[in-house]
């Protein structure tokens, strides 16, 4: 929020003939603007409306992952002494995660200094349903069941990446197998391309 409030102020000003904060040329020489920022609170409606695009068998489910009231806190104090473990309840985890946030936000001066080499780790699942177990599956469906998850993993995939599926698909005969087994993907990257 605070690197849009810049961003918007900036923006404001170019538009006044203002000279821009020093601050922002670090966040434009990192080539992170926020055109190219991606929005992850949109990635289950994005997932959700792949699956039922292309999900024919609708045997795909988003899946909401819930964590316990209860979280254990590893934390070693200093180099020689052993790591302690600590149980944190829900007002103890609220604290810990405002003590981190007000770390982060004092690090990068409210947002205004870039935090360079940094990794943002976003869960995605999804369960992928058979009606039957895997070998009724293969026995008396004649359903090959890798085929079904590797189409899991490849709508999975278009929706994070924003691709068509057949699109992630490097190879060439992989392409083909998969045109083979679910025409619908094909038939949907067609009507993109026309």
């Amino acid at each position: 929020h605070r690197l849009n409030r810049i961003l918007r102020k900036t923006n404001d000003d170019d538009a006044e003939g203002k000279r821009q904060p020093p601050e922002l040329d670090s966040f434009r020489e990192s080539n992170v603007l926020p055109s190219q920022a991606v929005d992850f609170t949109s990635i289950p409606k994005k997932l959700d409306s792949t699956i039922e695009k292309f999900d024919k068998d609708s045997t795909l489910r988003s899946t909401k992952l819930k964590t316990k009231d209860t979280w254990s806190r590893k934390r070693q104090p200093d180099l020689l002494t052993k790591p302690d473990t600590k149980t944190l309840w829900a007002k103890d985890v609220k604290s810990e995660s405002n003590k981190a946030y007000d770390l982060l936000d004092a690090i990068s001066r409210s947002g205004s200094l870039p935090i360079a080499y940094s990794d943002l780790h976003v869960v995605v699942c999804v369960t992928h349903c058979f009606e039957k177990d895997v070998m009724a599956t293969v026995v008396e469906d004649n359903v090959n069941p890798i085929e079904k998850l590797e189409m899991s993993t490849l709508l999975l995939g278009s929706a994070i990446h924003g691709a068509t599926p057949m699109g992630l698909i490097a190879e060439e005969s992989d392409r083909v197998r998969f045109q083979s087994s679910f025409p619908v993907m094909l038939e949907a990257e067609e009507s993109v391309d026309c």
